[in-house]
């Protein structure tokens, strides 16, 4: 491991480990600047006036305070010349960003309508070889495909078009529609950030360059364990964790922004287990790791594997203190977004996300299964007023 490590991290002079992704704090002063200048400009332009507009940026930030746990913007990597801070952000500065902010700002003034989502999660294939403990596609997996390649772009259109500032491609393994994938990314305009949520299979270097080529910003690569044969198990293939560490190499090697996500199962959400979890992350030089709870859908369906109160105190905890601790200034910055949810509420079902299946159907997000319309042959805007009528399993709707 520590030869590993130092492939991505360097000493500085004081001995505390830095990372050429994670900006250090002069830097990371740097961004926060330049960012809050840009969101003054664009508030400014629609209150016209500066006190006013100081005022709910002021307003904006306490909010963000209060969904995150923490300051803004406490932790910033930066890859190919562009800040992210956020993984359901994109990055700055960029027409997504610009049109990222000036969707929330919307939100602060009454007499502007909001538009746009934040994310947008399209299942794009039903293929997937891999034998996955808690997949949420489960009953659709390995079956015809539903939605052709030129539903697929027509989708994405209708999505941007809305407002949409990212878009992530999942399946099934999405990198089995790879011609269909580069063609999707081909065929996008500018203001949206397109990531891939994938096993980390087929993303070898030379689908890494093109995937980069084409315009893919981000890859999310499922790790559930931090040891290999753990991992493994979980994932239903000896080739899973091998899949996923060569996938997340390739993706830096080419300026992806990389990301792992963890499935905390009661097994797993401890703070040693989640300890040894950042430190893999850490050597692997990724900008973020996503932390979710398992949710009795998909194959769990029916299952007993909703973590208790000792599982999620654990998982807050350490949320917290790898966002916020000086002595893990270094890590990746951690996506939780149960931690959020039971403070806020849920922002899915059309609020700032939901979820498209793989036979085109809307979803509030991919654990609250239950299809509220067709997003093939409805607009956004009919798909998510159909959404709203329905609500999350857990969590109540964010009002913010």
């Amino acid at each position: 491991m520590e030869s590993e490590t130092m492939t991505y991290l360097e000493k500085s002079e004081n001995g505390v480990q830095t990372s050429p992704i994670i900006l250090s704090e002069q830097q990371k002063k740097k961004a926060r600047r330049q960012t809050f200048i840009e969101m003054y400009r664009i508030l400014n332009k629609k209150t016209g006036n500066p006190v006013t507009t100081l005022r709910l940026l002021a307003s904006f930030k306490k909010k963000y305070q209060n969904i995150f746990g923490g300051k803004m913007m406490s932790k910033i990597s930066k890859v190919d010349g562009r800040t992210f801070h956020r993984l359901g952000s994109p990055g700055f500065p960029s027409v997504a960003s610009k049109r990222m902010y000036d969707n929330e700002l919307s939100r602060l003034l009454s007499d502007n309508t909001p538009k746009g989502l934040r994310t947008l999660i399209i299942a794009i294939t039903k293929k997937c070889p891999l034998n996955c403990e808690h997949c949420f596609e489960w009953e659709n997996l390995n079956k015809d495909e539903s939605m052709s390649r030129a539903e697929l772009i027509e989708l994405v259109r209708s999505y941007q078009d809305f407002g949409t500032t990212q878009i992530m491609f999942s399946g099934g393994e999405p990198l089995m529609r790879k011609k269909d994938l580069l063609e999707i990314l081909d065929s996008t305009k500018p203001g949206t950030d397109f990531w891939i949520i994938t096993s980390g299979l087929g993303l070898n270097p030379e689908n890494a360059k093109l995937l980069k080529a084409h315009g893919l910003t981000g890859v999310m690569v499922s790790l559930d364990h931090h040891e290999a044969h753990r991992h493994n198990q979980f994932r239903g293939n000896k080739n899973a964790f091998d899949w996923a560490i060569s996938a997340v190499k390739n993706s830096n090697k080419v300026g992806l922004v990389t990301a792992l996500s963890l499935c905390a199962t009661r097994d797993y959400a401890t703070p040693e287990n989640f300890a040894s979890y950042m430190e893999l992350a850490k050597s692997l030089g990724v900008s973020f790791v996503q932390i979710l709870e398992p949710r009795a859908e998909g194959r769990y369906k029916g299952k007993d594997v909703m973590l208790e109160d000792h599982h999620i105190q654990a998982l807050d905890e350490s949320y917290l203190k790898y966002n916020s601790e000086k002595r893990y200034s270094s890590y990746p910055i951690v996506n939780s977004l149960g931690y959020h949810q039971r403070k806020i509420g849920c922002f899915g079902g059309g609020n700032r996300f939901f979820y498209i299946d793989t036979d085109g159907d809307a979803h509030l997000c991919p654990y609250c299964v239950g299809k509220s319309s067709n997003a093939v042959h409805n607009s956004p805007e009919q798909v998510i007023a159909k959404l709203k009528q329905g609500s999350c399993h857990i969590f109540e709707e964010s009002l913010v």
